[in-house]
C-alpha cells in the first residue's frame, strides 16, 4: 500500500508535531543552559560517565541515525523526523564544541547555522521521496 499523505493522517500529524516540539523545547532549554553557563556545562560533561566531551554529540548523532533508519522501515514518519532532528542537533552541538568560527567559510557567519539545517532538510527530503 502506497502512503498518500506525508506524516500520516491528521491525528498522526498532531502527534508528530507535538513530539518534535517537545524535543525542540528541551533542546533549546539545554542549549540555553550550556551557553549561559559554559564552565558548569563543560565540567558536568567531563564528569559524566568519564566520556570525553566530543563523545556526547557523536552519541546523539548515532542514536538519531538509528531512529531515522528504523523510521524508514516503518509506515509512520515521525521517527524519521525525530532522527533527523537528533542528527542535526548532534552536528550543531559538535560545531559549538569545535568553535563556530572554524565553520565560517570565507568569513560568512551564517554557514555554521546552515549546515545542520541543510542536513535536516536533506534527511527529511529523502524520507519524503522514499515514502512515495
Amino acid at each position: 500500500m502506497v502512503e498518500k499523505e506525508y506524516m500520516g493522517g491528521s491525528r498522526a500529524k498532531m502527534w508528530t508535531y507535538l513530539i518534535l516540539a517537545v524535543v525542540l523545547v528541551v533542546g533549546i532549554v539545554v542549549a540555553n543552559f550550556a551557553l549561559s553557563n559554559p564552565a558548569l556545562a563543560r565540567d558536568g560533561v567531563d564528569a559524566f560517565m568519564g566520556l570525553p566531551p566530543w563523545a556526547f554529540p557523536a552519541i546523539l548523532a548515532v542514536v538519531g541515525l538509528g531512529i531515522y533508519w528504523v523510521g524508514l522501515k516503518l509506515e509512520t514518519d515521525w521517527p524519521e523526523g525525530l532522527g533527523a532532528l537528533l542528527i542535526a542537533g548532534g552536528l550543531a552541538w559538535g560545531e559549538i564544541m569545535l568553535g563556530w568560527e572554524n565553520f565560517q567559510l570565507g568569513g560568512m557567519v551564517v554557514v555554521p547555522y546552515v549546515i545542520p539545517l541543510v542536513v535536516f532538510l536533506g534527511l527529511m527530503g529523502y524520507s519524503v521521496a522514499r515514502s512515495r
